[in-house]
């Protein structure tokens, strides 16, 4: 375990080695890896202490598809998300935890991690996300993209009961219809491979909150760095 600051004007966070190399052990058995009430309270505090912070004019209407491609598909998902910039302080803290976990799953699997989104999610009563990839392995084959390549979810939620729904689904793969429920519990943080498991948000009866975020290698066109987002 190890004690890092964010930056000169930022609190320590508590590095706990022990849980890194759990998760690295977890994707090298089966590729994801669920960790209840594993995220550090210094980071869960932070990102609490944001997202309450937050106004709602500072949050989008969630979509699908990126760039050209991106499209607001209400039967697909419904949720709000508002972008992690670092440009607060409680911001740099979560970007900073997960620099060291891209950094340590580097150094243990060779992955080659470069970049890191994330986003904030709420998904109001009703709201919901359908089943889907966080990444297709034919799209990056065929147009020579670097896709995400390991996905990153984090939960907010205080006291969430039976009944409150909105759990995480983690499917197999595309032939698996019962998959694994997840609690979307405050400190409880899943991370798997973007490519190979499909997944999805049931129907929330509660306000619900997360974080969300993928990890990407570089890939580079004609010398230009291949951007985060």
């Amino acid at each position: 375990m190890n004690i890092t600051p964010v930056n000169e004007a930022s609190p320590l966070i508590t590095l706990d080695d022990a849980i890194f190399e759990s998760v690295v052990n977890d994707l090298v058995k089966q590729g994801f890896s669920i960790k209840p009430n594993r995220l550090p309270v210094a980071v869960v505090d932070a990102l609490l202490t944001c997202q309450r912070s937050m106004k709602d004019s500072e949050y989008q209407k969630a979509g699908i598809g990126r760039a050209t491609q991106f499209q607001q598909k209400d039967d697909i998902r419904s949720d709000e998300i508002s972008w992690i910039t670092g440009s607060t302080v409680e911001g740099q803290i979560w970007l900073s935890w997960c620099d060291a976990l891209k950094t340590y799953i580097n150094r243990s699997l060779f992955m080659g991690l470069f970049s890191f989104e994330s986003h904030f999610a709420c998904y109001d009563v009703g709201a919901f996300y359908k089943r889907h990839l966080d990444a297709f392995k034919e799209q990056r084959v065929l147009k020579n993209q670097t896709n995400r390549v390991l996905s990153l979810v984090a939960y907010l939620n205080e006291d969430w009961k039976e009944g409150d729904g909105g759990e995480l689904v983690l499917y197999q793969n595309n032939e698996d219809t019962k998959g694994l429920k997840i609690e979307p519990t405050r400190g409880t943080f899943v991370v798997f491979l973007s490519e190979e498991f499909p997944h999805e948000v049931l129907t929330s009866n509660r306000e619900r909150h997360s974080v969300a975020g993928w990890f990407r290698v570089n890939g580079s066109i004609n010398a230009q760095i291949d951007p985060p987002i």
